[in-house]
Parts: structure tokens; C-alpha cells; sequence
């Protein structure tokens, strides 16, 4: 496997492993009502040592669009008061099934971060094998964190716009919601996607709450349709699994993908210049 990911039993072996900091970023899902308190059942439950991290709250809020890409600079200050530094060792994990941990992997690797992992099965998979956890909030001592971009990472819907029957886009959304037979959990949006793009559910990558080998993984991006070779803008529903998508290629080595960091939540709500597809 990647060394983008470790099983339980390797975090389990290295829990007291010096400059390790684990991660609990489990995110409640949209459309669920009332949403998920997480960090209420991190309180109530997690792997020794872990610190707790929701995507909203390192992310830019202020957009009118949920959890954008943050500045360089808000995103030093908010890892550094976390304790996080550039070369601490990182595991993160959610429920084990990719829906939020890979975005904060890809926001700490995009910024700098050099040793981030993401944990195998998430804490499901932890709490089926009857491992140790703990209950109450950790907090680590400030570090020095600095952020910096070394390339562009996002793209825009009018650069979406631009790039429609030259640029792969996949989309991590449900099937029935790239079709617009399902609501989107965020009301008033469209249904549909976008011209051309390529249905490839997140919900994909992993089997039996485990991350897929990179062979099954390989054979599912080609059962859906994807080029491995051929450079992807990934979207979903606001940015999130979109990054489970680019993870996953990731994993089986190939790089070469950006987000579309609006994603459905501005596109599907967005004046008709831009255009939508169903079926």
C-alpha cells in the first residue's frame, strides 16, 4: 500500500512514537438533520492522543460557498496553534470511509505538510478490532506551522467553464445526483452535473470499510470511465470528497489533478452561463 495510509495496527504500534500527531476529522455528512455532533462523540470516544480538526473550522468561511481553500497565511495560523508543524508525522482519520480525512490530507500536503497519512478503516475499523480509546479533549502546545503553496491547486468555475470537452472532470457525488434524480442535500441547487463530466461516486474507492488495493482501485477509476493518464479537474457536492477522488489516484500514482474547489454548491446554484447536464 501507499505510505499515504497505515493500518490500525501500525498507528496502534506507534502511538507513543515522538513528533506523531493523530487527527480525529470526522465530518458530518450533508443533508442530515440535525447534522451529526462529531466532535461531541470525539469527546465521547477516540484514538488515544488525537487531537480533534473539522474541515469548516481551517477552511474559508467567509465566501458565501462552504469550506473554501484557505490563504497561506490563515491556514500558518490555524495549524500552528494547533500544534501542527511542516514535518510532524500526521495520521488522519474519519469513519473509514474517505469522506472528510482525505480533504484535510490534501489541504496539509498542498501546503507543505511532508508526512501525512491517512489511517485504513478510519475509526470504525479501530473500534470493529476492540482497540484502546479514550474519552475527553486533547490539545497540543503551539508549533510553527508555514504554509505555502508550490503550485496552483484549485480551479474556478470559469475556468471549469473554459476547460468543458478539453479537461477530464470526474464528479464524487452519487450516481442518482449526477443524474438529478436525487435532491441535492443543499437546497435550492440544481440537479445534474456538469457537461461532460464523468460519474465516479467516492463511495468507490473503499470495500468492506477498507481503502481498495491500488490494482481494485485502478480497475474501478477504468470501469467508470476515467484516463489515468490524462489531466483531472475532481468536483462533488462543495470540495470535500472531490479530494477523496484525487486521493485515490493519488494512490495509485498518478498526481495530476486539481479541484474545483466551488464544486455542485456553485455550480448547481450559479446563472446560466453555466451549463448543466442530466442523464
Amino acid at each position: 500500500m501507499s505510505s499515504s495510509i497505515v493500518s490500525t495496527d501500525w498507528l496502534a504500534s506507534h502511538l507513543d512514537e515522538p513528533g506523531l500527531i493523530v487527527i480525529d476529522c470526522r465530518k458530518s455528512k450533508p443533508g442530515i438533520t440535525p447534522p451529526i455532533d462529531f466532535y461531541g462523540k470525539y469527546q465521547e470516544a477516540h484514538i488515544p492522543g488525537a487531537i480533534y480538526v473539522e474541515v469548516d473550522d481551517i477552511s474559508d468561511c467567509s465566501t458565501g460557498l462552504p469550506h473554501m481553500m484557505p490563504s497561506a497565511e490563515a491556514f500558518t495560523l490555524s495549524m500552528s496553534e494547533r500544534g501542527i508543524s511542516n514535518d510532524s508525522t500526521i495520521i488522519l482519520y474519519d469513519e473509514g470511509d474517505l469522506f472528510s480525512a482525505p480533504r484535510v490530507w490534501w489541504m496539509l500536503t498542498r501546503f507543505g505538510a511532508t508526512n501525512v497519512r491517512v489511517l485504513d478503516g478510519g475509526l470504525n475499523a479501530w473500534v470493529k478490532e476492540q482497540k484502546i480509546t479514550e474519552s475527553g479533549i486533547n490539545t497540543l502546545e503551539p508549533a510553527s506551522f508555514h504554509a505555502k503553496l508550490e503550485r496552483e491547486v484549485i480551479v474556478t468555475a470559469a475556468q471549469v467553464k473554459q476547460s468543458l470537452g478539453k479537461t477530464q472532470i470526474i464528479d464524487a457525488r452519487s450516481l442518482g445526483r449526477f443524474k438529478g434524480e436525487q435532491p441535492e442535500p443543499r437546497p435550492g441547487l440544481h440537479g445534474g452535473h456538469i457537461p461532460g463530466s464523468l460519474s465516479v461516486p467516492f463511495t468507490e474507492l473503499t470495500q468492506d470499510g477498507q481503502i481498495k488495493s491500488p490494482q481494485a482501485l485502478k480497475e474501478t477509476f477504468d470501469r467508470l470511465g476515467v484516463n489515468i493518464a490524462e489531466p483531472t479537474i475532481a468536483s462533488c457536492g462543495s470540495g470535500v470528497t472531490a479530494a477523496a477522488l484525487l486521493f485515490g489516484l493519488h494512490l495509485i500514482g498518478f498526481e495530476d489533478v486539481l479541484i474545483y474547489d466551488g464544486s455542485w454548491a456553485e455550480w448547481g446554484d450559479i446563472n446560466e452561463d453555466y451549463p448543466i447536464e442530466t442523464q
